[in-house]
């Protein structure tokens, strides 16, 4: 039986909607630098409130503990990639400019946030079993959403490769490769450089012809 999605919340003592928002944006901010400079494990409250500003007594007023952070930081990425995605699908365009313009979107997040994207495969361990249900359905929407603009594609013959689904999930996958290779690209290829190749490779393999990406 398919398991319900329990909403992950993560608790505040305060009331004001606003104000969480913009003290969780200032810690989030904080704790993604100490986090990719020291490790999520070697990071403590202390060495957030220090980058922060904050004090201990109010992180804890939008936060409970040290996971919960980990936690907003998931899921503001898992977002941002999710609804890049959606803001595509709504837009009135053909289905290879649709594509193109997901790959561009999805990329240019995934090189702005390529320290998050490398925490996520090192320390997703570290968040409970409820956090980690709540990112991997984010996750599967934004693989979902990849392959619906793919089957948009498909069904106008533009795109020929013949599982769809497959193809979603490497595309997804073969976009994170700017962080998880970052080290050797950067000293052998510009920013301009690694996004057209990426992009161009995917659209060769999904056997887009030379003539229609014309």
């Amino acid at each position: 039986m398919k398991r319900k999605l329990t909403e992950r919340k993560v608790e505040a003592t305060i009331r004001d909607e606003l104000l969480i928002k913009q003290r969780r944006e200032e810690i989030i901010r904080a704790a993604s630098q100490v986090f990719s400079r020291k490790g999520y494990h070697q990071t403590t409250i202390k060495d957030i409130c220090e980058a922060s500003g904050l004090g201990p007594g109010t992180i804890y007023n939008y936060v409970k503990k040290k996971e919960d952070i980990l936690f907003l930081i998931y899921d503001k990425l898992a977002t941002a990639l999710d609804e890049s995605l959606l803001e595509t699908i709504k837009n009135n365009k053909g289905p290879l400019e649709q594509l193109r313009e997901a790959l561009k979107r999805t990329i240019d997040i995934v090189w702005d946030n390529q320290d998050l994207i490398l925490l996520m495969y090192q320390e997703t361990a570290a968040l409970d079993r409820e956090a980690m249900y709540n990112i991997l359905h984010r996750e599967n929407n934004y693989v979902k959403h990849m392959e619906k603009i793919l089957e948009m594609g498909s069904e106008k013959g533009i795109i020929r490769h013949k599982d769809i689904r497959i193809a979603a999930d490497i595309i997804v996958y073969l976009l994170s490769f700017v962080s998880l290779r970052r080290w050797n690209l950067k000293n052998r290829f510009s920013e301009k450089e690694v996004k057209t190749g990426l992009i161009n490779f995917i659209l060769r393999a999904l056997g887009i012809s030379e003539k229609a990406k014309a």
